[in-house]
């Protein structure tokens, strides 16, 4: 289990540090407990943490404080600390860089500033003439200097993005921040402000401003495991049904890339995602569905995934080809009589294998059960064909599996 510890502070700018950490564990897939520790409530908790400080991190019992010790921690567990000397200089400089513009800004502009009136006053002045543009201008340059402008160093995510996105938020929800920044960073430094927006769109699934659509005919195929994994992760989303005939005039209209299905998109940021194991992977990593940083986990995970495209892709040589008649009836005998026996035998042996848990890998879901339950209602439960209808009186466990998982989701 994993908790982050913060203090909530009605009326005040949220601490740039812990929106870091959330947005951190929001993109690395990671569920975590977000506790909020009221002010009346701070006595009861303070001996809970070194330092006597939040944020904090809990992760199975051990607590880990200093908001910068924690984001390099997790950067280096998930993936978003660089591995050379230079661009790891970077991100640090940037964090830093933003970290002082924070620091200064709070000073000038909270009420809680220990600053008097005089001192706000000139403090605000010189956040807005000296330290403001001085550091704004760095920030800007890095960005400007990088090798992509989609990210503050390389080419993907590290920790100084996380950091700048804590800031951005702090002036998008703070009007004091927002009158000070926003319109500044907005027409001075056009690039700065594509940056942070595009960045910030990643993350409207968090703030709740993103509604998710799966398109998808209204039938079963490779939209259904999409839709149960959706259901499993209790992730509200719109399940868009086209019908058959209407799909000739829907596929011109330029919404779907591709021109296929299933497509989920996320409005309104436009972020739209196509083809069957590219969405699963990626909405499967998002959320821990998907074991990739376990080499032996992963192999079977996409064992499980490859057997079911193998049924799918030979499947569709007779049932959906150009091929003559003559041709399908002799490919759906050897169809029925050596591959689907031969598949179905190795996915029974391997369930029988793995008695002792109720998934096909490991002790959770992970796509590859998905993959299962999609398919095996679609192709064989929903299937016409005789040789399909006998299929789970042939392998009895398969079946069982099905039928508990699909209650369980049913739920």
């Amino acid at each position: 289990t994993t908790e982050i510890y913060t203090r909530s502070i009605v009326g005040s700018v949220r601490c740039v540090q812990e929106t870091a950490i959330r947005l951190l564990l929001f993109h690395a897939g990671l569920k975590f407990e977000d506790v909020r520790i009221k002010r009346e409530d701070w006595p009861k908790y303070k001996d809970k943490f070194e330092l006597k400080q939040v944020p904090a991190l809990e992760i199975d019992g051990k607590i880990l404080t200093q908001s910068y010790a924690i984001l390099e921690y997790l950067g280096s567990k998930y993936g978003y600390l660089p591995k050379t000397y230079d661009k790891l200089y970077k991100v640090i400089f940037v964090m830093n860089t933003a970290e002082d513009i924070y620091r200064k800004a709070y000073m000038a502009l909270m009420p809680s500033s220990p600053l008097d009136a005089k001192a706000k006053d000139e403090a605000k002045k010189n956040i807005l003439e000296v330290d403001g543009p001085l550091h704004l201008g760095a920030l800007f340059k890095k960005l400007s200097e990088n090798e992509s402008q989609k990210f503050i160093v390389g080419h993907k995510y590290t920790i100084a993005d996380f950091y700048l996105l804590g800031f951005w938020a702090t002036v998008l929800q703070n009007p004091d921040f927002n009158a000070t920044f926003y319109e500044v960073i907005k027409t001075k430094m056009p690039g700065l402000f594509t940056y942070l927006d595009e960045r910030m769109k990643d993350f409207n699934p968090y703030y709740k401003k993103c509604a998710t659509k799966l398109y998808y005919f209204d039938a079963a195929g490779h939209g259904e495991m999409i839709r149960l994994m959706l259901k499993a992760m209790k992730f509200p989303f719109e399940d868009i049904r086209i019908k058959i005939e209407d799909w000739p005039k829907e596929k011109e209209t330029g919404k779907f890339i591709l021109k296929e299905l299933p497509v989920v998109a996320c409005e309104p940021c436009g972020v739209k995602f196509a083809q069957t194991d590219a969405i699963m992977h990626r909405i499967g990593g998002r959320y821990g569905y998907l074991p990739i940083n376990k080499p032996e986990k992963l192999y079977k995970v996409v064992w499980w995934c490859n057997t079911w495209k193998d049924l799918i892709v030979n499947y569709m040589g007779f049932a959906h080809s150009s091929y003559s008649e003559e041709k399908k009836k002799e490919f759906r005998i050897y169809y029925f009589t050596k591959i689907v026996p031969s598949l179905f035998e190795a996915m029974e042996s391997k369930i029988m294998m793995n008695k002792c848990s109720d998934y096909l890998v490991g002790k959770s879901y992970t796509v590859a059960d998905f993959y299962f339950l999609g398919l095996y209602k679609a192709l064989v439960l929903s299937s016409n064909l005789e040789e399909y209808n006998a299929i789970p009186e042939k392998y009895p466990a398969l079946n069982a599996y099905y039928k508990k998982q699909m209650g369980l989701l049913s739920q």
